[in-house]
């Protein structure tokens, strides 16, 4: 193994000749030289992190990579104690750095989401909150707090506390959270507590599918049926409107994964054939708090059920949901981010709904009806007013919701909301606005991907809890620099992170 810090070992030319000549006078020791050149900064660091490799991993893996480029790896200050305090400082810079970034700018959303898993130092469960602010295209980790427990108070906490920390409590303009009762309680629910304490106003795996991820491998992808090809489903998906599905999967720049999945999955229930072509993905992860993860696998477990055994009570349930994702849910979801749309997309759900309970599946569409109108609280006058920038709202029915709305909380810029409707194509406040409210993020998807994050670096690389916090920065930072681990990728953020360390 090649080290570090290296003793000479072997002797110089002069000691040589002054003992052969028998100088009795011995020569002091030759101390080591120690090295000097450092290989840790800040990218090298993040990457490090980022790809979970521990300190004493990084010794070998920089030792190899210095020693390939053609340098004395004697030279280089790699050893797992320095590796591991420059690893620390850069986090903690990373840190410093992350809260000067959020000074001023535009107004936030504040996203949070509840997570039980092992801590750190014990084998005891504790309550995780990733809580993370979106605005104007940018995601950022705040913290991910360890809590004394689950409650709407301690969340709110939490979530104020980290909102604090930054010295953000003034840019949130609205909330993003998970409808569960710890968080929309009307008393003690984290919504609620952190309204009042920022005086703003709100804006298990299933076992079924679990076998069927453990049957994959047997799965002949290209034998399925589609709804299209069965007597019974085809009726029910006449009305469909398959071409927005195909369009959207073409024109739609950035889904992801899941969404593009989903969609994709769909029109081959739809018995048409995706741009990507017809392809199916191994099964993955079942998110119990995701009901779209429920919804890809049913897609699936119906379409090759063939070639899975299932009762004939499950194959008619996982039918009901194919075909409920397929004429509603998938559509509805993926139009769900458009903030300025959310009022009219919401409106036009409850009708489809009812529509979906008289023509096709009377207790699926109730139970969705039913568990729809259970969150309409969220339309709010302040959220509603979102409509009057959706392009597809008609200038009249803009001015009928100006007889109610004289001012938004979105600290944005309001003038020509005293002007007409049919000028405000014109005015440049309103267009500053409604580029604005284009880019809010109004699902909860960044604080799930938090959740994620904690998850898969719990426990690893460090068991200090503040290092913990400032290494999840880094990772998050790290993944939004380097989104996928392509050359021109990466090349394109490494001259990226150079330009910015000169």
């Amino acid at each position: 193994m090649t080290t570090v810090e290296l003793e000479s070992s072997s002797t110089s030319a002069d000691e040589t000749t002054e003992e052969e000549s028998g100088d009795e006078e011995a020569r002091p020791p030759k101390r080591s030289r120690r090295a000097v050149t450092n290989v840790i900064t800040p990218s090298v660091a993040a990457s490090l992190d980022r790809t979970k490799i521990t300190d004493r991993g990084a010794v070998y893996v920089l030792s190899a990579a210095v020693h390939s480029l053609g340098h004395d790896v004697s030279e280089m200050n790699i050893n797992r104690s320095s590796i591991r305090r420059h690893r620390w400082k850069h986090r903690t810079n990373a840190r410093v750095a992350l809260k000067a970034e959020l000074r001023g700018g535009c107004t936030l959303i504040v996203h949070w989401d509840w997570k039980l898993m092992q801590d750190l130092t014990t084998k005891q469960n504790v309550d995780r909150l990733p809580i993370l602010v979106s605005g104007n295209g940018m995601v950022q980790l705040l913290n991910v707090p360890k809590l004394p427990n689950g409650t709407g108070s301690e969340m709110a906490k939490a979530v104020v506390g980290a909102l604090k920390d930054c010295d953000l409590t003034e840019r949130i303009g609205g909330m993003s959270f998970d409808t569960t009762s710890s968080n929309t309680g009307r008393n003690n629910g984290a919504c609620v507590l952190i309204e009042q304490q920022l005086k703003k106003d709100p804006c298990p795996n299933v076992t079924m599918f679990k076998r069927f991820q453990d049957h994959w491998q047997f799965i002949d992808r290209s034998q399925f049926e589609s709804g299209d090809s069965h007597p019974h489903v085809r009726p029910l998906l006449d009305p469909v409107d398959k071409d927005w599905f195909q369009s959207t999967l073409i024109n739609h720049k950035g889904l992801r994964d899941d969404y593009q999945e989903l969609l994709e999955l769909t029109v081959i229930f739809l018995g048409q054939v995706p741009p990507r072509g017809v392809r199916f993905l191994a099964p993955g992860p079942m998110h119990h708090a995701r009901w779209m993860s429920k919804a890809i696998y049913a897609l699936k477990v119906w379409m090759f059920r063939s070639q899975f055994k299932l009762t004939a009570r499950k194959e008619k349930g996982l039918q009901q949901i194919a075909v409920f994702v397929s004429r509603l849910y998938a559509k509805a979801w993926t139009l769900a981010p458009e903030a300025a749309a959310a009022a009219r997309h919401d409106l036009q759900l409850l009708k489809d709904l009812t529509t979906y309970m008289d023509n096709v599946n009377w207790d699926v569409g109730k139970a969705a009806l039913t568990k729809l109108q259970g969150h309409l609280w969220y339309l709010s006058e302040e959220l509603v007013a979102l409509a009057v920038f959706d392009p597809l709202v008609t200038v009249e029915e803009k001015r009928q919701i100006l007889t109610s709305l004289h001012t938004t909380k979105l600290h944005l810029e309001d003038g020509f909301l005293d002007a007409d409707p049919a000028t405000w194509l014109e005015r440049e406040d309103f267009r500053t606005a409604a580029a604005f409210v284009q880019g809010i993020s109004v699902i909860n998807d960044h604080a799930e991907r938090g959740v994620a994050l904690i998850q898969e670096y719990n426990r690893k690389l460090t068991q200090d809890e503040e290092q913990l916090q400032f290494l999840l920065q880094v990772v998050s930072r790290h993944r939004a620099e380097f989104p996928d681990s392509r050359k021109k990728t990466v090349a394109a953020g490494v001259a990226a992170q150079q330009e910015q360390e000169h």
